[in-house]
């Protein structure tokens, strides 16, 4: 349990604790738009009621402002609430605030209600008492994002009409209406956790559909759909921290784009059929993820083909990962399911993002990994079982960046203009 959500992920799922978190905060912001901006115009109408009162009782000057402000500040959160987590990459931050945004608009509300309630007649008292509840049973919905935040806004006004049942009953209920509005609480805080739990249950299953469809089935590794999506949020954080010129450019941290092909695999389907085939492509798969650091990443680019992304290396890292994958796989013994054994060579071809140091964001990581997919084309076509790599090579870095962006870039003039070179 944590304080987005009362329920806990199974283990099998807890891959999916951030995703579910950021969900979960996402909708509880869109939820709340219109409440918000129901609570401001609800103030507007309880000060316009409310105003001799106000006039008589200098505490109610600092109580409504303070309504104002918080009822502002918590709509500005939830109108772009979304958009600002998503930079943060993390719902910590501004969930917390928006719940206690939520708390002291409770607090601020319900003290309002205590000093304003001796000096209300009928009609204005159940006029208070029907929007309170109306804007409480509203958040039963709009707040089943987090139980907890809607808690926090929930139980200090009601609970202040609670407290008004004891001191003023109202309408000779004596205690009763203190009652009716205690299980009323009880009601809507069990009908929140029903809600939120429906919830919480579509964003687990939206989670692991959408986990499903960035798989390969056979092996388990992330595939190239999700690359994509995994390089839009990764390479911005990346060029952040380079543009803020940290520390020697050898060592600034990069990402290093390895694409590894199985020699001749065509020739195991052949020989040993597809159930070896798979044997093959499983065992390689373990034996890369052991090669690699645990931030790293293997993705199973296609057939027997695999990228491996090196995250936060430093510009010297992306060889020395090709010779120790190339040197393991050709030593590493594969077990096909008849208990025969065989060995099988690698290609590899890395390049590494960002390209130019002297222009972090002139080549985006798309154009660096068909430089890293150009190095293994030309690593095959040496005979296989080898490495190769393109790295940045001497001039003007505009020109360099000119010729690398064309939508079919001229490789070899670009080596012999000594735009590239070969690692």
């Amino acid at each position: 349990m944590n304080w987005i959500t009362p329920l806990t992920l199974a283990s099998g799922d807890r891959t999916h604790t951030r995703a579910v978190h950021m969900a979960l905060v996402r909708d509880l912001y869109r939820r709340s738009r219109v409440p918000v901006l129901m609570q401001l115009a609800f103030i507007a109408i309880f000060y316009l009621v409310l105003r001799r009162q106000v006039a008589a009782q200098g505490a109610l000057w600092f109580l409504f402002p303070g309504l104002v402000v918080v009822g502002l500040y918590r709509a500005v959160l939830a109108l772009r609430g979304d958009h600002l987590e998503a930079v943060m990459r993390r719902p910590n931050p501004r969930f917390i605030l928006f719940s206690a945004g939520a708390c002291g608009f409770g607090l601020l509300l319900g003290g309002i209600i205590l000093l304003v309630v001796g000096h209300l007649d009928v009609g204005q008292f159940l006029l208070l008492t029907l929007c309170v509840v109306g804007l409480a049973s509203l958040g039963c919905v709009t707040m089943a994002g987090s139980p907890w935040c809607y808690g926090a806004s929930l139980l200090p006004t009601l609970g202040s009409l609670v407290v008004v049942g004891f001191i003023h009953p109202p309408f000779g209920m004596g205690h009763l209406f203190s009652v009716a509005m205690l299980i009323y609480i009880f009601a809507l805080l069990g009908a929140a956790f029903e809600v939120h739990h429906v919830l919480f249950r579509t964003v687990l299953l939206t989670q692991r559909l959408e986990d499903l469809a960035l798989r390969d089935p056979l092996t388990g590794l992330r595939n190239r759909r999700y690359l994509d999506e995994f390089m839009q949020e990764e390479t911005p954080r990346v060029l952040r921290r380079w543009l803020l010129n940290e520390g020697e450019v050898l060592n600034r941290r990069s990402i290093s784009l390895i694409l590894v092909d199985l020699d001749f695999f065509k020739h195991v389907n052949d020989e040993h059929g597809h159930a070896a085939g798979d044997a093959v492509l499983l065992q390689v798969s373990r034996l890369l993820k052991e090669i690699v650091r645990k931030p790293d990443l293997v993705l199973r680019w296609g057939g027997e083909e695999f990228l491996i992304l090196a995250l936060d290396s430093d510009r010297s890292a992306p060889p020395l990962i090709a010779v120790r994958v190339h040197e393991q796989m050709a030593k590493h013994p594969f077990l096909l399911p008849g208990g025969q054994t065989i060995r099988q060579t690698c290609s590899v071809g890395y390049a590494i993002f960002p390209f130019l140091p002297e222009r972090p964001e002139g080549l985006g990581w798309e154009q660096v990994f068909r430089l890293a997919d150009e190095s293994l084309y030309g690593a095959k076509d040496k005979g296989r079982n080898r490495l190769q790599g393109i790295l940045p090579g001497a001039g003007d870095p505009d020109a360099i960046i000119a010729a690398l962006q064309a939508p079919e870039p001229d490789f070899p003039k670009a080596l012999q203009a000594g735009f590239i070179q070969i690692g």
